[in-house]
């Protein structure tokens, strides 16, 4: 079924559409390091994925949605002593969803989630200004950021094979699998078989809070965090199946 990007819309098919639904889907991910064996595409992939899939199932329950134009940028400063990471400043980020989040609230898609797949405290806190200052501006807004990360670590535990799925935070199994499933001609597979699983995330958070912000300094010196090497395109494919579970729960509770 035909699901609805805004992108690809005329005016006349989005005013048709607001008449449908007021639910907006908002993916963003950086321009950002994966280890030495992924593009920096991965966590635009990876909000892409977790989008569509979401969008789909909720029009199998009925429920129309709008997808807003992913933003391929966010804060990003964790990897921003390799090369070809692009970060953005706080200000900006906070900027843009802002704008953005009104912009769709203007033509009735007040209610918002946004998928973002980096989850850097900074960055987070950036998009949250957004959301308030957003939400200052307009009446009966609704936005949320999908808390996926949080709620699909310990659902995705009985899908991975590695050790310890719990610390496989980036660049990882998951995350290699997601390339593998939709863009293998992209894995460096050279690289990939060179990589020993890094499960230094057990300290990252910790890390992070105590003022280092540097993928190099928290313990992931070639930028992953998790077993890369046991990575598949099927374990891929079910963790973003769960992954896409917890969107749909969470636009449900946001209609209510």
């Amino acid at each position: 079924m035909k699901l609805n990007y805004l992108f690809n819309m005329t005016t006349k098919q989005v005013r048709n559409l607001e008449g449908k639904t007021n639910i907006a889907l908002f993916p963003m991910g950086p321009c950002e390091v994966h280890g030495t064996h992924l593009p920096m595409m991965v966590d635009v992939t990876s909000a892409n994925e977790m989008t569509e899939r979401a969008a789909q199932k909720l029009k199998d329950k009925g429920i129309e949605t709008l997808i807003a134009p992913t933003l391929h940028y966010t804060l990003a400063d964790i990897a921003n002593s390799f090369d070809g990471n692009i970060t953005l400043k706080f200000e900006t980020v906070a900027n843009i969803v802002e704008d953005v989040c009104l912009g769709l609230a203007k033509w009735g898609f007040n209610k918002i989630v946004i998928i973002c797949a980096h989850g850097e405290p900074k960055n987070n806190e950036a998009i949250k200004e957004g959301i308030k200052r957003a939400s200052l501006k307009k009446d009966g807004l609704k936005v949320k950021v999908s808390a996926w990360f949080h709620h699909g670590l310990p659902r995705m535990s009985s899908v991975c094979k590695g050790e310890h799925p719990e610390w496989d935070f980036h660049a990882g199994e998951w995350e290699t699998g997601l390339i593998l499933l939709r863009h293998p001609e992209l894995v460096d597979q050279e690289e990939l078989i060179k990589l020993k699983a890094n499960y230094e995330a057990e300290h990252l958070f910790e890390r992070i809070s105590a003022g280092k912000n540097d993928w190099k300094d928290v313990g992931a010196p070639l930028a992953y965090l998790g077993d890369p090497q046991i990575a598949t395109k099927e374990t891929g494919d079910k963790v973003y199946d769960i992954f896409s579970d917890i969107v749909v729960e969470e636009v449900l509770e946001l209609i209510k």
